[in-house]
């Protein structure tokens, strides 16, 4: 299997991870995709930036968002390229999602994201992301102040 493929197969676990649809969201299902020990993660979630250095750090910051949504789910806008060197790799991405909150309304996001992937042993794992918003229109998403 060649590093490109290993990396995929991961990074459909990830969006796996971020698609609970109405399921609870299990941070925990997506800690073998992500280094041990540090790890940099800046997220500029809406109004407000965050950083993130650790797994358990990523699990405790995003697990109360996601407790808010009925439903979500989360899919690449397009395919997301991947490029390796070695046992380093650079993968860019915009995604989609879609959902509802738990108080009922619609919301919708677009995100940039930038992951960098290292072969650890014989397992590729993510040691950095970066994520930025963008308006979800712009991809064809509904605006969540639509109805």
């Amino acid at each position: 299997m060649t590093a490109e493929t290993e990396i995929r197969a991961r990074l459909d676990r990830w969006f796996a991870g971020w698609s609970p649809g109405q399921a609870p969201f299990d941070a925990e299902a997506m800690r073998p995709l992500f280094a041990a020990g540090e790890i940099r993660v800046i997220d500029d979630f809406g109004d407000r930036v965050v950083t993130i250095d650790s797994f358990d750090g990523y699990a405790a910051t995003w697990t109360p968002v996601m407790a808010g949504f009925a439903d979500w789910a989360i899919r690449p806008h397009e395919t997301p390229r991947i490029e390796t060197s070695g046992d380093l790799a650079v993968v860019t991405f915009v995604f989609l999602g879609e959902g509802v909150t738990k108080t009922g309304e619609a919301a919708s996001a677009a995100q940039h994201v930038t992951q960098a992937w290292r072969r650890q042993g014989r397992t590729w794992v993510i040691v950095g992301e970066h994520i930025t918003s963008d308006d979800p229109k712009k991809f064809g998403a509904p605006n969540e102040s639509e109805d």
